[in-house]
């Protein structure tokens, strides 16, 4: 098989990995699992250098994402299914990339079979129930609530592509720097709203980015329109710290609004050092 439709098999393992880990409430479970996304995040990350390096075009295209489940044991099967269908695709032959691929991978599943061993537990994240436990929230903030998650969520997730992209093709040091950064943050983000999704029985993969997202042509553009985002997103924080009239909720959505503003002046610093070139 190509490397560019490995890549998207990786790129679906890693979201199988990724949203099976925030359907999971218990925590010590949801650590390994996420942990494991994060792993898998990396191998896409450098399967994606090896197809630059070769000059092979790629995007970010996925079919089914497989990580639905009644209760954890069932979960841990499709992934641990997701896991083998993707290793039966990567090349024969002594690879190193390959050859960690397939030792991690050979990791997960143990683990896997292993967490299977354990008392089972019903998983909620798609009841629809769209209550947040602990929270006294009336119609009105519960739909700007979940208004909320969903944008954001497709937001995170499509940040975190973006930038991975930007950062395949870029030989700046400096603007691979902070490409990470924003990665790391939007992952912290991602994380976090996918997990109140789950809460509210509403947690779904975004959808499929469009290729004009990410395969843009001209950075500059890219990053002043991305400022103007995050200055929105700041916008619906706060708009929303204020609507749930909750303190804690409040408070943890005011910590996104601040966190923002360094997003924008990453990204400032990215356009300074664009255009003093």
């Amino acid at each position: 098989m190509k490397k560019s439709e490995i890549f998207q098999k990786k790129h679906e393992l890693w979201l199988s990995m990724l949203f099976g880990a925030f359907s999971i409430e218990d925590d010590k479970i949801f650590d390994v699992l996420y942990d494991f996304a994060m792993i898998e995040f990396r191998h896409l990350s450098w399967i994606g250098d090896t197809l630059v390096d070769d000059g092979i075009a790629f995007d970010y295209e996925k079919d089914e994402i497989c990580f639905i489940a009644k209760d954890n044991h069932e979960l841990f099967k499709l992934l641990k299914e997701s896991i083998e269908k993707t290793q039966a695709l990567y090349p024969q032959g002594k690879d190193v990339m390959f050859d960690r691929f397939r030792s991690d991978e050979l990791y997960f599943m143990q683990k896997l079979e292993t967490l299977s061993l354990a008392k089972n537990q019903e998983i909620r994240a798609y009841d629809k129930r769209r209550v947040m436990e602990g929270f006294d929230l009336n119609k009105e903030q519960n739909d700007a609530l979940t208004y909320f998650l969903f944008e954001e969520t497709y937001k995170e997730y499509e940040l975190i592509l973006v930038y991975l992209y930007a950062n395949f093709y870029t030989d700046s040091k400096l603007l691979s720097s902070i490409f990470q950064d924003l990665i790391y943050e939007s992952q912290f983000h991602l994380k976090s709203f996918a997990r109140m999704l789950r809460e509210l029985g509403l947690l779904h993969v975004p959808r499929t980015l469009m290729e004009r997202i990410y395969k843009f042509d001209d950075l500059e553009t890219f990053l002043v329109d991305g400022i103007k985002e995050e200055e929105a997103a700041k916008e619906e924080c706060l708009k929303l710290a204020r609507a749930v009239e909750n303190d804690e909720l409040g408070n943890f959505f005011k910590f996104i609004n601040f966190q923002e503003n360094y997003h924008i002046e990453l990204m400032e610093k990215a356009l300074i050092h664009i255009r003093g070139k």
